[in-house]
């Protein structure tokens, strides 16, 4: 009897305890959320293993200040903070300079998947969200995925800028820094198949057989019948008709050629992931779990 007041009288004593740590738990994380921190990128460029190269922000894009390719600007220096909408997406913010020290959203452009900052006015209709983390607290996400950041080869700046490819259009184009896409080589085939058109024993007819080349003598019967269409008719029509069909075989012996279609060269890109860099003292102090 005495054993079983003690227990009842202990369940409060065991309830506080419970909703004391729950609380203490629900501060360190929000406090998680709002400590600053820097962002890193593991990349790779030779296939090697991934060195790591601090973000910087310019231009309104994020960059890669990798040291083969060194980019100058501002270092990214933010934290979570609440996107102003009814979804209420935990956001993210940086400063993009240290005087004034002023503040901008990150985002990925809604089209190319292209990560930038700016003012909550340029953020409509893109993703601004939600950023987190992954499970051991390392790697940055969006939408809870940390794999889907990739490193794009700028051609106007030579130097590595961050996509979000959420729809693997980016690796879907088969580009890879590693592989050569010179101009020389592309026109050099260009200018073989179309060498290989113009030249009438190269080409083939219908069954698989070359074609043997026109002799001018196998035009004049059709010019012939277009002259006698044209003493019958006052010479209008049939001259008309004679006019289109020498611009016609022009065209078919190598006058003006059509067009050719542009092929779009494949995107230079890399796998990277990036890092939440938490500024000093503070991955000790907010690590998962150590404070229950």
């Amino acid at each position: 009897m005495v054993i079983g007041l003690l227990v009842v009288a202990g369940i409060p004593t065991t309830i506080g305890v419970c909703e004391a740590l729950s609380a203490q738990k629900k501060a360190n994380n929000a406090a998680k959320e709002k400590a600053k921190f820097q962002l890193t990128a593991a990349i790779s460029l030779d296939g090697g293993p991934p060195e790591e190269c601090f973000c910087v922000l310019r231009d309104g894009r994020l960059w890669i200040d990798h040291p083969d390719y060194p980019m100058p600007g501002h270092k990214f220096m933010g934290y979570y903070f609440t996107y102003p909408s009814e979804e209420k997406h935990l956001g993210m913010v940086s400063t993009i300079a240290d005087d004034p020290p002023m503040l901008n959203w990150i985002y990925c452009d809604k089209d190319t998947g292209m990560v930038k900052h700016g003012g909550r006015q340029a953020t409509i209709g893109h993703t601004i969200g939600p950023w987190y983390w992954s499970n051991d607290e390392t790697w940055l996400t969006l939408e809870g995925d940390s794999l889907q950041f990739v490193a794009v080869h700028d051609e106007e700046t030579q130097r590595w800028c961050v996509y979000w490819d959420k729809d693997r259009k980016i690796r879907r184009s088969g580009g890879s820094f590693v592989e050569d896409y010179s101009d020389e080589s592309s026109e050099k085939e260009e200018e073989e198949e179309s060498e290989e058109e113009d030249d009438p024993e190269c080409s083939e007819n219908e069954t698989g057989e070359p074609r043997k080349p026109t002799k001018p003598s196998e035009k004049e019967p059709k010019k012939e019948a277009l002259k006698n269409e044209d003493q019958k008719n006052g010479g209008g029509e049939a001259e008309g008709k004679e006019k289109e069909e020498e611009k016609t075989e022009d065209k078919q012996d190598g006058g003006e050629a059509p067009a050719l279609q542009q092929v779009q060269k494949p995107v230079k890109w890399v796998p990277i992931l990036l890092r939440r860099r938490m500024q000093l003292g503070m991955e000790s102090r907010y690590v998962k779990g150590a404070n229950g």
